[in-house]
């Protein structure tokens, strides 16, 4: 039903009057008038149209290493590994190397070099064979956020300095149950161990900080003076590094002493990134070795000093610096901008001062 306006009920009462009237009439000349229809106002319908609420997706994390994304999310969180490899050609092929994140190549005596391999992203079950530790590994460990550090023993001088650092100390003294001897390598290279056993002995569980900074995926590595390289060669006083750009796999493909490095599964040693990182060695102890008259140097990695990159079949040239032993290494270009690496496994050869690496574009 619809109620008139007031404008309309005027009109009725008007028309009431004229109706009875004209009823009055029709009494003598049966005419008849029809009731006019009522008048209605229509207010046309209004619609609000809410914002519809906008989300913010976090770009999803990747491994602290390596700039890829993890897989295995609880990895995400690990804590860091640091296992110290022996490198000579007795101990090669090595186990583990090839699924380290970063591995360091430091001046060990007798111009020979050894590694220190950093596990987060894959925990393999066999690594070796272990070698013991030198000065060199707190700079190389303490940035890592309390890793466990996995070594042979060491001298009586640097025993107590190692076990020092905010690290989880293990070795085959104060755990033996976390080394074997395996037959792969006539002794001492043949003390072998486990990352997901070393792993459980973490205290903290806690992850490591970015080592470095990374490209957006599929970016190009660039900066100033970019220059092509195909192969690197780094010339340590007893041995020979080389690195071979692989386009096809996109990875540097390693090799020492002239052969092919190739890990224990027979696979070449390989990385995404190679850094050159020139650093002062002094000489920390003088003894004897195997009876031998010899000097043990020591890597200085606090200060700053030049340093190379290589990528994408490319190398830029820069310099690095380093405040404190828990502060991480800064990279950057020859104009101080930070270094921003490829996605993937890191080299860092800690190269002695004075070594010149021979690049081919």
């Amino acid at each position: 039903m619809t109620f008139p306006t007031a404008k309309g009920r005027r009109w009725l009462t008007a028309l009431g009057t004229a109706t009875a009237v004209a009823a009055l009439g029709a009494c003598g000349s049966h005419h008849r008038v029809a009731a006019a229809p009522p008048t209605t106002s229509t207010v046309p319908a209004t619609t609000t149209t809410k914002p519809r609420p906008t989300t913010t997706v976090a770009p999803p994390r990747t491994s602290p290493l390596t700039g890829l994304t993890q897989p295995d999310k609880a990895q995400l969180d690990a804590a860091a590994v640091v296992v110290k490899i022996d490198n000579v050609d007795p101990a090669r092929p090595q186990s583990g190397v090839n699924q380290a994140d970063v591995v360091y190549e430091e001046l060990v005596e007798g111009g020979l070099t050894r590694l220190a391999a950093v596990f987060q992203s894959d925990y393999p079950t066999l690594v070796g064979p272990v070698r013991s530790g030198r000065l060199t590994d707190p700079p190389i460990v303490d940035d890592l956020n309390h890793p466990v550090f996995a070594y042979s023993g060491t001298n009586a001088v640097f025993l107590p300095i190692l076990r020092s650092q905010p690290v989880t100390a293990v070795d085959d003294g104060n755990h033996a149950g976390a080394f074997w001897r395996t037959s792969l390598h006539a002794n001492p290279h043949n003390l072998y161990s486990s990352v997901v056993g070393l792993a459980g002995l973490s205290t903290t569980h806690a992850p490591p900080p970015p080592l470095f900074s990374y490209l957006p995926a599929h970016a190009a590595f660039t900066g100033p003076g970019l220059v092509p390289a195909a192969q690197v060669g780094i010339q340590f006083p007893a041995a020979a590094v080389g690195w071979t750009w692989n386009a096809a796999a996109h990875l540097w493909l390693r090799s020492q002493n002239g052969t092919i490095d190739v890990d224990g599964a027979g696979i070449q040693l390989s990385t995404t990134n190679v850094i050159v990182q020139f650093v002062p060695y002094i000489i920390s102890l003088r003894g004897y070795e195997s009876g031998v008259a010899t000097t043990i140097p020591q890597g200085e990695l606090l200060g700053t000093g030049a340093a190379w990159y290589f990528s994408n079949g490319e190398m830029i040239k820069g310099t690095w610096s380093r405040a404190t032993l828990t502060s991480v290494t800064s990279y950057k270009d020859a104009k101080g901008t930070p270094l921003r690496l490829n996605r993937g496994r890191t080299w860092v050869e800690l190269a002695p001062i004075g070594v010149t690496p021979t690049v081919v574009p």
